[in-house]
């Protein structure tokens, strides 16, 4: 039995390709976004310090080395959350049944 009428699936199908499309662009971004999510923080950081350094090189540093650790740690469990959140949404099943 067909649900859906042939000209009306017809009309539907470069939705569906579109929306396909857009998902694959999706998922082959995540790693890419992550990525410059963790370079832009590491590079902020570098450049925090290293200006700070300029400053007073003994003193004024020493709070943001401690405050570059926290920023670390914040970003690896950021990481590990976004990575579990994708592999979670890559191997979903819906539709199987409780074994």
């Amino acid at each position: 039995k067909k649900e859906t009428p042939t000209p009306i699936y017809l009309m539907l199908t470069p939705i569906f390709l579109g929306v396909g499309l857009i998902e694959i662009v999706s998922i082959s971004f995540r790693p890419v976004s992550l990525s410059f999510r963790l370079f832009g923080n590491v590079f902020g950081g570098e450049n925090l310090l290293v200006s700070m350094t300029g400053l007073a090189p003994y003193l004024i540093p020493v709070p943001f080395y401690f405050y570059e650790v926290l920023v670390g740690v914040v970003q690896a469990l950021i990481f590990t959350l976004l990575v579990a959140i994708y592999i979670g949404l890559m191997t979903n099943h819906d539709e199987d049944h409780a074994h």
